[in-house]
C-alpha cells in the first residue's frame, strides 16, 4: 500500500510517497507565498486548492496512491459558502489584526485557560473569526462553515465538512477535556456553533476522494483520506514523541517544544495543552515564534552571498560562526522578530542586538542569533513540569538543525543529550505513522515510528556542562533586557 503524506506549511506544500516499509518513493513541492494586503497576512484559498491538486496530479502520474494522508499548520481561518467557493481569504497565523480583541479578554484568561488548555492568544483561530464577523458581517452571515486551512482542503478533496480534534484544540473553542466545542467560549468569542466543522478523532479516516477531485487530481476516487492532525503534532511524532518519557524541538519557522502527557496538564498557563497526533493522548507545547525565519533574516542582511534564494550554505555559515567563541565575545540577541510566544504572548515585543562593540565582527552577531534562539527555547523548556523535563535526551528536528554549529550550541543550553535524525521530513513522517496504524499496516505506533527510521542515521550532541554553567548566566541577561524593553 503506497500513502501519500500531504505536508502544507506557511510558505510551501509538499507530497511525499511512501510505501508500507516508510521508503519514499516519490516527492513534489510547490511554493504558496503569502499574500499582504496593508498590514495583514494573508493566503488565497483557492491558490491552495490549486497546489494541492498540482502536487496531487504529479505524484499520481508516477505512482499508485492507495490512501492520503493530511497534515497542515494550525490556525489560519477562512470563511467558506455551502457550495465550497471562499468567501474570504484565510487570516495567517502570525496576522495579529485581532490583538484588540485579545486584549479586551485578558482578564478572562484564568477562566479561558482552564476551559481550552491557552490563554487567550492572536495565534488562535477564534479571536480571528471574531474579526471577520465584526469587519465583515456579510461574508460570515452568508458562510456555511468556518475552516481552517486543512479542514477547507479536506473539504475539497472529500466534501466532507469535518476538522480533527488537534485543530480543534487550537481555536480556543475546544474544551480540553471533553474534546467538544465549549458553547460559552463560542459565544464568548460573538460566533455560532453550527458555523464550525464538526469534530472527528485525529487518525481519521475524514473522507474518500471525490470524483471531481480523482478527475482533477489523478487520484483513484474512493480512496482514503486520514487527517492525521496539526503540523507540530506530527512532527513531535516524526521526531520519536511517543510518550511521556519523550521530548521534542522542533525547529522550523518557530521553534515548538513539545512533551506528551496522558491527561490535561493545566498547572501552568506558559504551557499550551494541546490534543496529541496519537488519539487519546495529549501534548504540552511551547514556541519561539521565530527561529528559522530570524535566521534567514540575518542571513539575508548580513551574510547574503551565503543565501542563494534561501538556498543557504550551512557549512560555509558554520565555519565563519566558528570564529566567534561562545558568548559570542559578549553580544547579546533577544530574537523576539515576531513577537514573545506562549510563555509571555507578548506579539508587541521586538528583537534587539546589545552590549556591541567596534571590535565585534558579523560572526559574533550570527552566534548571538543562534545563542539567542537557544536561550528562547531554554526558557520554554524550563516552563515544563518537572517529569517533561526529567529525559535522557531530547530529539531535535526542522531546518535549523541543519546547522550543527547551532545543535552544539542548543544542547550546550539545555544541558542534555540531543539527538537529530538525517532525515529531516519529521512531519511526514510523522503523518506517514498516523496513517499506517489507522489503515492497519501496524499494530501501533512506536512500531511503524521504528519502521519510518530504521535506516536513518542519527547525529548526538553531547552538552559541555561548564559552558552549560555560562549559558545559565546569558539565559538570565538576555531576559533582562526583554523585560528592560518592554516594561
Amino acid at each position: 500500500m503506497n500513502i501519500l503524506a500531504i505536508d502544507i506549511g506557511t510558505t510551501s506544500m509538499r507530497g511525499i510517497l511512501f510505501d508500507k516499509d516508510g521508503k519514499e518513493l516519490a516527492s513534489a513541492s510547490r511554493l504558496t507565498p503569502l499574500r499582504f494586503p496593508g498590514n495583514y497576512i494573508e493566503q488565497d484559498p483557492l491558490f491552495l486548492k490549486e497546489t494541492l491538486t498540482g502536487i496531487c496530479r504529479e505524484i499520481s502520474d508516477k505512482e499508485a496512491v492507495d490512501a492520503l494522508v493530511l497534515t497542515a499548520f494550525r490556525s489560519a481561518p477562512a470563511l467558506i459558502a455551502e457550495d465550497g467557493t471562499p468567501l474570504t481569504n484565510f487570516i495567517m497565523w502570525q496576522d495579529t489584526r485581532n490583538k484588540d480583541i485579545c486584549d479586551a479578554l485578558e482578564p478572562l484568561n484564568e477562566k479561558i485557560y482552564d476551559r481550552v488548555g491557552a490563554k487567550v492568544n492572536a495565534v488562535a483561530a477564534a479571536s480571528k473569526l471574531t474579526w471577520f464577523r465584526r469587519h465583515m458581517p456579510e461574508a460570515y452571515a452568508n458562510a456555511y462553515k468556518c475552516l481552517v486551512v486543512p479542514d477547507y482542503l479536506l473539504h475539497v478533496m472529500t466534501g466532507s465538512w469535518t476538522s480533527d480534534r488537534t485543530y480543534g484544540s487550537r481555536t480556543g473553542m475546544m474544551e480540553i477535556r471533553s474534546c467538544e466545542y465549549d458553547p460559552e467560549m463560542v459565544k464568548l468569542y460573538e460566533l455560532d456553533v453550527e458555523k464550525l466543522p464538526s469534530l472527528v478523532d485525529v487518525g481519521t479516516i475524514a473522507g474518500h476522494i471525490t470524483e471531481d477531485f480523482a478527475k482533477a487530481s489523478g487520484l483513484k476516487a474512493g480512496i482514503p483520506v486520514i487527517s492525521s492532525g496539526g503540523d507540530q503534532q506530527n512532527g513531535a511524532l516524526g521526531l520519536g514523541g511517543l510518550d511521556t518519557s519523550s521530548l521534542v524541538i522542533n525547529c522550523g519557522t518557530g521553534s515548538f517544544i513539545i512533551a506528551q502527557c496522558d491527561e490535561p496538564f493545566l498547572g501552568n498557563q506558559a504551557m499550551i495543552c494541546n490534543c496529541s497526533a496519537i488519539p487519546g493522548q495529549y501534548i504540552l507545547e511551547s514556541n519561539v515564534l521565530a527561529s528559522a525565519a530570524a535566521l534567514n533574516w540575518m542571513l539575508k542582511e548580513l551574510f547574503p552571498e551565503l543565501w542563494n534564494n534561501g538556498d543557504v550554505d550551512y557549512a560555509k555559515f558554520n565555519e565563519i560562526i566558528s570564529r566567534s567563541a561562545p558568548l559570542a565575545n559578549g553580544v547579546i540577541c533577544v530574537p523576539l522578530f515576531q513577537g514573545c510566544g506562549s510563555r509571555d504572548w507578548n506579539l508587541g515585543a521586538r528583537a534587539s542586538f546589545s552590549n556591541i562593540c567596534l571590535a565585534n565582527t558579523r560572526a559574533d552577531m550570527g552566534r548571538a542569533m543562534l545563542e539567542g534562539i537557544a536561550a528562547e527555547i531554554a526558557k520554554s523548556v524550563a516552563s515544563l513540569p518537572e517529569k517533561s523535563r526529567r529525559v535522557s535526551r531530547i530529539y531535535i528536528g526542522g531546518g535549523m538543525t541543519k546547522s550543527d554549529v547551532f545543535d552544539q550550541i542548543l544542547c550546550d543550553m539545555l544541558g542534555i543529550p540531543l539527538c537529530r535524525y538525517e532525515d529531516a521530513q519529521a512531519t511526514a513522517i510523522g503523518a506517514f505513522i498516523s496513517a499506517s496504524v489507522t489503515l492497519g499496516l501496524y499494530p501501533s505506533y512506536r512500531e511503524a515510528f521504528e519502521a519510518a527510521r530504521r535506516k536513518d542515521r542519527t547525529f548526538r550532541y553531547e552538552p559541555d556542562m561548564e559552558l552549560h554553567e555560562k549559558y545559565k548566566e546569558l539565559i538570565r541577561r538576555t531576559e533582562e533586557v526583554y523585560g528592560a524593553l518592554n516594561r
